[in-house]
C-alpha cells in the first residue's frame, strides 16, 4: 500500500474515532441532563406544601419523563493494517497498562489521546496533553 494511502487510512481511522467519541459524549450528556431534570422535579414535588403546588410539580415531572432520550449507540472501531487487526478499545487498554507500568496512576489520567502510525506499526499516546507520554507496537 503506498504511503499516501496508509496515511489517509490512518487519518480516516482517527476521524471515525473522533466522531464515535463525540456521539458517545453527546448521548451521555443528554441522558444525564434528563435524569437531573427528573430528580429536581421529584424533589420539588416532595417539598410542596399545598396540593396545587404538588400537582404542578407532578405535571413537570411527567413532562420531563416524556422527554425523548437519545438512543444508545454501540460503537466499535477496528484498525486493520497488514497482518494486524486490533480494536480501538484494546489499544486504549494497552496504553493505560503501559502508563501504569511506568509507575503512574490511572487516577491522574484525565485525558488520553492515541496516535496510530501505520507506517511504523506504532501507537503513541499522550496523557493530559503532556508531550508523548509513551508508545508501544501495534
Amino acid at each position: 500500500m503506498p504511503r499516501a494511502k496508509k496515511e489517509a487510512a490512518a487519518e480516516a481511522v482517527e476521524k471515525v474515532k473522533a466522531v464515535a467519541e463525540d456521539a458517545k459524549a453527546t448521548v451521555k450528556a443528554a441522558a444525564e441532563s434528563v435524569a437531573d431534570k427528573a430528580e429536581t422535579v421529584v424533589e420539588k414535588a416532595k417539598t410542596a406544601k399545598t396540593a396545587r403546588a404538588a400537582k404542578k410539580t407532578e405535571e413537570k415531572a411527567a413532562k420531563a419523563a416524556r422527554v425523548k432520550k437519545a438512543p444508545q449507540i454501540e460503537t466499535k472501531v477496528v484498525i486493520e493494517l497488514p497482518g494486524v487487526s486490533e480494536s480501538a478499545d484494546s489499544l486504549v487498554a494497552r496504553a493505560k497498562a503501559d502508563w501504569t507500568a511506568k509507575g503512574n496512576s490511572l487516577d491522574d489520567m484525565k485525558q488520553l489521546t492515541l496516535y496510530i502510525n501505520a507506517v511504523e506499526g506504532m501507537v503513541y499516546y499522550v496523557v493530559n496533553d503532556d508531550y508523548l507520554s509513551g508508545n508501544f507496537t501495534i
